[in-house]
């Protein structure tokens, strides 16, 4: 890379903006390592079968929903009213760490400890020992050979819980609901959280092969007709995009270096430390504060130059000149842009995987995240890149795409309400 300045730094955008081109050729790859994983040759993605098919938007009941996909674990009681409709009768939420309190996160912690505590969760949101089916959305690696359980390879998201990793999962928490008296509660599904959001979204809107989700991390699932199930991608881990310095330096001083590459650059839990190494780069500086995505958000958010000028200062802990603040600013903003265009560009890949000829019929993509919810223009973002991808095939630029992005809303809890009662019919 040349060196950068003074004018280049009001230019990020030759950084991070991915044009339509670099946006193609980036689909293009996806679509190639998707099809790679399908035949079983090398890639740098994955065809993990979750066992379940799409619903049909019939299925009806109450269930329990469990989603346990990082520091907070929440169940909810779901009622399945069929003709594609659903209510949230119950939901609550506890931390598995409370300063002071408890921690049921660290390494001291056994695995009898922690699935008591989610057992406890469950019973208050089922209302007590009554007969209900469990879906469970569990958002770690594992090894799963049928929909009902699965083996923990290996913990993230700063869990170190002793004595579950190798161990079935749902079957942990059978026996912690025996132990609480609520042993009428059967565990019958577990799925991650992009599957979940995929059955939420065609159970509601009717058609939908695709979802992503990019908030803390990146991943991507579809119905794959060939297996008549839906796969999940391991989207975070692929390894064909356009690197930055900036990304190479995030990649380096992670914990994995050269895994989940195409996560550390949309991921939540990453854009923060992307912003942060150009920050440093800007300062000429090895010191720069930590702050979170949130933080950095906050920035964007922000409209007058002179509280974004003193959220940075609080934020960096020094003083910005006026004549910074804008060039920082849209550095930020570059950061998150990027994210949606490449989330964009690699669910187009899927698409051009699902339909080859180019003709995709109208449909809903499932979106879940923070990255792409509640940063302003993630969405808007997405879906141009989703465009600028099309326009490679013979399409207008101007064209809508058919397949629309749009946010589920209780995604992860009501596709496993809608996991318990698919498996519960078979």
């Amino acid at each position: 890379m040349s060196p950068i300045t003074e004018k280049d730094w009001m230019d990020i955008a030759q950084y991070f903006y991915l044009t339509d081109e670099r946006l193609q050729r980036f689909s293009n790859g996806f679509t190639m390592a998707v099809e790679s994983a399908l035949a079983g040759r090398d890639s740098s993605l994955r065809a993990l079968k979750s066992y379940l098919p799409l619903p049909t938007g019939e299925e009806a009941g109450a269930y329990i929903a469990l989603d346990f996909g990082g520091t907070n674990v929440r169940a909810s009681r779901i009622r399945l009213l069929g003709n594609h409709c659903y209510i949230v009768e119950k939901k609550v939420s506890r931390p598995l760490k409370r300063e002071g309190s408890y921690d049921y996160l660290s390494h001291d912690t056994t695995a009898v400890q922690l699935f008591d505590f989610i057992a406890a969760l469950v019973g208050e949101a089922a209302g007590g020992n009554k007969p209900y089916k469990l879906g469970h959305t569990f958002s770690f690696a594992v090894s799963q050979q049928q929909v009902r359980d699965a083996r923990l390879l290996q913990w993230s998201k700063e869990i170190a819980v002793a004595g579950v990793e190798g161990e079935e999962v749902n079957e942990l928490l059978r026996l912690a609901l025996r132990r609480g008296g609520l042993d009428k509660i059967e565990p019958v599904a577990l799925l991650n959280d992009t599957t979940a959001v995929l059955l939420a979204s065609s159970y509601q809107h009717g058609k939908s092969q695709l979802a992503v989700i990019c908030g803390t991390g990146f991943n991507i699932c579809y119905y794959e007709p060939s297996q008549q199930m839906i796969l999940s991608l391991e989207a975070g881990n692929y390894t064909g995009a356009e690197q930055t310095i900036w990304d190479v330096r995030v990649d380096a001083e992670s914990r994995r270096p050269g895994c989940h590459q195409l996560e550390k650059m949309v991921g939540g839990a990453y854009l923060n430390n992307v912003f942060r190494n150009i920050a440093m780069t800007y300062f000429n500086t090895t010191e720069i504060p930590f702050f979170t995505t949130q933080d950095m958000n906050g920035i964007i958010m922000t409209e007058n130059m002179k509280d974004v000028r003193l959220r940075m200062g609080r934020m960096w802990k020094r003083l910005v000149p006026p004549e910074d603040v804008r060039p920082l600013r849209n550095m930020g903003a570059a950061v998150f842009v990027r994210a949606a265009q490449l989330s964009g560009a690699a669910c187009f890949g899927v698409l051009r995987h699902l339909y080859p000829d180019g003709d995709i019929p109208r449909q809903t993509l499932a979106v879940e995240g923070s990255v792409l919810e509640h940063v302003r223009g993630g969405l808007l973002m997405m879906e141009d890149a989703l465009r600028a991808c099309q326009s490679g095939y013979g399409k207008s630029r101007s064209q809508s795409i058919p397949a629309e992005p749009s946010v589920i809303k209780d995604g992860p809890s009501v596709g496993a309400a809608i996991a318990a009662a698919m498996s519960s019919a078979t």
